[in-house]
């Protein structure tokens, strides 16, 4: 009876074990295939934030994006998708003109059509930033 046993726990571990092992290590190969690549940052009037247009590339089988993040001044651009907006294409391409209105909002100079991944209206909790969009110096 003790071999057999030995022989269930062996197998519950095999059978258990592996394929958790080998999704732990998927996860972890596959964890960092993006990177960021900044194409303009503008600060803020009074330098407290600045707004960074970046390309983001998530490796060969996905396209290219161009996302807009605000970020503390003082901060280097995370690897991660930007936190205000997200659209299809190269910056060098469909990157939109970004300027600050005042300390408190930003203006992309892009009207929303519906093709955006991402289109917030604001950023931060305490001291938001209001995000606007439209064509035009308006």
């Amino acid at each position: 009876m003790k071999v057999w046993k030995k022989i269930a726990i062996s197998f519950g571990i095999l059978v258990i074990g592996v394929p958790l092992a080998i999704a732990g290590l998927f996860i972890y190969a596959t964890s960092d295939m993006c990177g960021n690549e900044v194409y303009t940052e503008v600060m803020s009037p009074n330098k407290e934030h600045k707004v960074v247009v970046f390309q983001r590339d998530c490796g060969a089988t996905t396209g290219f994006s161009t996302q807009v993040s605000i970020i503390v001044s003082d901060d280097e651009l995370e690897n991660e998708g930007g936190n205000i907006y997200i659209i299809k294409g190269h910056p060098k391409d469909v990157s939109p003109q970004v300027r600050w209105v005042s300390n408190k909002e930003l203006r992309i100079e892009r009207s929303l059509n519906g093709s955006e991944h991402k289109a917030e209206s604001s950023w931060g909790i305490l001291n938001k930033v209001k995000v606007t969009y439209g064509a035009g110096g308006s």
